[in-house]
């Protein structure tokens, strides 16, 4: 069994690790997030992240299989877009870095994963969830779809030193 739970800094070697292999586990695949380990993910914006208690993690006994980041911090380019709920971002949840433990691919904990996503929502009156995904990560654009995430729109961003990118901007209204 999953359980979900925010990270603390105990967590933050465990965590960066579960990054890093991950980005290693798939560097030669097709659809990828196109993340480059230091440069996206920094690691300073994952212990940031935790210390802001915006960092969730899923703990399968004691091993923490999958993480991501829920906050109310628009992404790059957001501010171009039209969104399908018009609210300020204390009532918006946006999602950045879902990430499963490469171990663990195709065994539901993603979904589960955005299922407590949905829950933490509702108990806290979110409006809308955001994201953006690279252009071709498709097993994440599939994944997102399957719960109902609207595409809102695609904006192209300079992303620090990842350079130019094409990101879909996707939209769950609660």
């Amino acid at each position: 069994m999953i359980e979900f739970r925010k990270a603390c800094m105990d967590d933050a070697d465990t965590i960066l690790k579960l990054y890093n292999d991950l980005i290693n586990a798939i560097k030669n695949n097709v659809h990828t997030p196109e993340w480059d380990y230091g440069v996206y993910p920094k690691e300073e914006n994952i212990i940031n992240a935790i210390k802001s208690d915006e960092l969730y993690v899923g703990v399968m006994g004691s091993e923490i299989v999958s993480s991501m980041v829920v906050n109310h911090t628009p992404n790059m380019g957001f501010d171009t877009v039209k969104w399908n709920v018009d609210e300020d971002y204390d009532k918006v949840y946006v999602v950045h870095l879902v990430a499963v433990k490469y171990e663990h691919n195709n065994k539901g904990i993603a979904k589960k994963m955005l299922n407590y996503l949905f829950d933490l929502a509702k108990e806290n009156m979110i409006k809308s969830i955001r994201l953006s995904i690279i252009r071709n990560n498709k097993p994440a654009e599939h994944l997102y779809k399957k719960f109902d995430f609207k595409y809102v729109d695609s904006v192209c961003v300079h992303a620090d030193e990842r350079g130019l990118k094409e990101f879909k901007i996707y939209e769950k209204v609660l």
